[in-house]
C-alpha cells in the first residue's frame, strides 16, 4: 500500500492499489455521482452536457473524466464538447479520434521498428530464464 493525496480533497490516504486516485470517502461520493448521472441518462438519453450538469449537480470536468476513461458511454449525447487531442475534431469518447489514434499507432510501430520495445533476439543455446545464472556469476565474481 502506498500513501498518496486524494485528487479531490487532498487528504492523505493509504491506497490499496496504485490506480486509486481518491480517498474512500471521495471514492464513495464519486460513485454516487456516477450512479446519479447514469440514472439521469437512462431517463433522458438525449440530454446535453449542460442539462446533465444542471440536473445532477455533477461538474462538467468530472463528466469528461468519466468519458475519457471509458467509464461513461455517451454515444447519444449531442454537443459533448470533447475534442481530439491530436487534431481538435469533436469526439464522443477517449482522447483521440480514430484517424489520430491510427496515425499514432503507425508512428509507434515505425519508431519501434515493428518490434516490441523490450524484445531482444535470443542467443543460441541459452534458455529464456537466465536470472539465476547471472546471480551465481555475480556471487563468484565472474
Amino acid at each position: 500500500m502506498a500513501l498518496r493525496n486524494c485528487a479531490n480533497c487532498g487528504k492523505l490516504f493509504s491506497a490499496p492499489n496504485p490506480s486509486m486516485k481518491f480517498c474512500l470517502e471521495c471514492e464513495r461520493k464519486d460513485q454516487e455521482q456516477f450512479d446519479q448521472v447514469k440514472e439521469y441518462l437512462k431517463e433522458h438519453a438525449t440530454a446535453t452536457v449542460i442539462e446533465i450538469t444542471k440536473e445532477t449537480g455533477v461538474e462538467r470536468k468530472r463528466l469528461y473524466e468519466w468519458v475519457r476513461s471509458g467509464r461513461l458511454d455517451v454515444a447519444g449525447i449531442e454537443d459533448l464538447g470533447l475534442r481530439c487531442e491530436g487534431c481538435g475534431m469533436a469526439i464522443t469518447s477517449g482522447r483521440f479520434c480514430l484517424e489520430c489514434a491510427a496515425r499514432l499507432q503507425q508512428d509507434a510501430k515505425r519508431l519501434l521498428g515493428g518490434q516490441k520495445p523490450q524484445s531482444r533476439p535470443r542467443e543460441e543455446g541459452k534458455a529464456g530464464f537466465h536470472v539465476a545464472n547471472n546471480i551465481i556469476r555475480r556471487r563468484r565474481g565472474d
